[in-house]
């Protein structure tokens, strides 16, 4: 059997942890009712990407795959802030819900990623969340979050 570098097993044992604990959650899931239910539930997405995921960590714990590379280079910074106005964006989206959530963060990632008009951004931004409200409200017949602001006026 390959041998497995450490840092393989630590990536390894974080994922299958991080499978273990979301495949739980899963079975949080509000039950849907037999009439209404068509396919295998809401559950089974969900499982089967957490699944694949936990295949491909124990494929990595036991040393099989590619072979091994040098250390990737540290992320940028700019990653990093991605990463942190996502997390905004989610608390965003709790407090203030989704649609003014979402033209706050797609104005401030494109400020963030360089663009300078805001007629630009605020024009895109719209228009993505026109796009969004359009195929998965109108069309698909789902909801977003109205946030807790709005909560407090219903």
């Amino acid at each position: 059997m390959p041998s497995c570098p450490r840092t393989d097993l630590a990536v390894a044992g974080v994922t299958l942890a991080f499978c273990a604990a979301t495949y739980g959650l899963t079975y949080r899931f509000d039950e849907v009712p037999a009439a209404l239910m068509s396919g295998l539930g809401p559950e089974l997405f969900p499982r089967l990407v957490i699944g694949s995921m936990a295949l491909f960590a124990g494929l990595i714990a036991l040393g099989l795959g590619g072979a091994p590379t040098a250390a990737p280079a540290p992320a940028p910074p700019m990653a990093w802030m991605t990463g942190a106005a996502l997390v905004a964006f989610m608390g965003g989206v709790e407090i203030v819900g989704m649609w003014p959530a979402a033209f706050v963060f797609l104005v401030g990632l494109g400020r963030l990623w360089g663009e300078r008009s805001l007629v630009k951004l605020a024009a895109a931004a719209i228009a993505l969340c026109l796009a969004l409200y359009l195929l998965f409200v109108r069309l698909l017949g789902g909801s977003f979050p109205k946030g807790i602001i709005a909560g407090l006026w219903s």
